[in-house]
């Protein structure tokens, strides 16, 4: 598992309003960037790191380990099912406004599969990433629904190391 830098470490408990701070001072990452296994790393208030496991879950990504980002255009999910790691959910990187903060940024869409939309929740959700480091980034995940479109929900994305990238 990729060590995860120092920054990255004090962010693990931090607020959800520091977390929203910090995230409004980074910038997307390039598309140059978007190559590899990165693993997920919960982060935020403890009834939200405890929270997002069984939540994932339920919305049909249980044993969520991170994502993959297969192109500068594409990216999947990657859950461990009965042992073995599996993709989920293919997503499109779209850059323009971030919903968090206005600012240019890099979002993921979660596309259509089989001719039908995105299933539910995943066609209401996007992921917002920027760059922490060289090896992770914060990412913010919104829920396009009323309410719901006003909170943003962190996590961590920790750029594994190439022996570590599953699915190759």
């Amino acid at each position: 598992m990729p060590a995860v830098p120092a920054e990255a470490d004090a962010l693990r408990q931090a607020s959800l309003a520091r977390l929203k701070a910090r995230f409004r001072t980074l910038t997307p990452p390039a598309a140059s960037e978007c190559h590899g296994f990165f693993r997920a790393r919960f982060v935020g208030p403890a009834w939200l790191r405890w929270s997002a496991p069984p939540s994932l879950a339920l919305a049909g990504l249980g044993g969520w380990l991170g994502k993959r980002f297969l192109s500068g255009e594409t990216a999947t999910n990657i859950v461990r099912r009965r042992g073995r790691l599996q993709q989920r959910l293919t997503m499109r990187l779209v850059a323009g406004p971030s919903q968090v903060d206005g600012r240019d940024g890099l979002a993921l869409h979660y596309l259509p599969e089989g001719g039908r939309a995105a299933p539910v929740p995943w066609r209401w959700v996007r992921d917002e990433v920027r760059v922490l480091d060289a090896q992770t980034w914060l990412c913010m995940t919104v829920i396009n629904l009323p309410l719901l479109r006003y909170f943003s929900f962190p996590f961590l994305l920790v750029r594994a190391p190439q022996q570590d990238l599953p699915l190759e």
